[in-house]
């Protein structure tokens, strides 16, 4: 048991080394989760461009010709 306190301890450097993993690990965190918010925030965006696209194509000038003619 003394050589995992001693291991924890790390040699009086514990606060240093242990904040250190914690802040990279946040900081590695902070970045998954912003990249992954980004991604379905562009998916979300796509998606409501397609349905514009989509929509802006079935009212297109040539389908309102027609219902003009008819």
């Amino acid at each position: 048991m003394s050589a995992l306190t001693d291991f924890f301890a790390m040699d009086g450097y514990a606060v240093y080394v242990w904040v250190s993993y914690g802040l990279s690990v946040l900081g590695s965190g902070g970045l998954i989760w912003l990249t992954v918010s980004r991604r379905q925030a562009a998916a979300a965006r796509l998606k409501r461009l397609q349905a514009l696209e989509a929509a802006a194509a079935q009212t297109s000038p040539a389908a309102q010709s027609d219902e003009d003619a008819a």
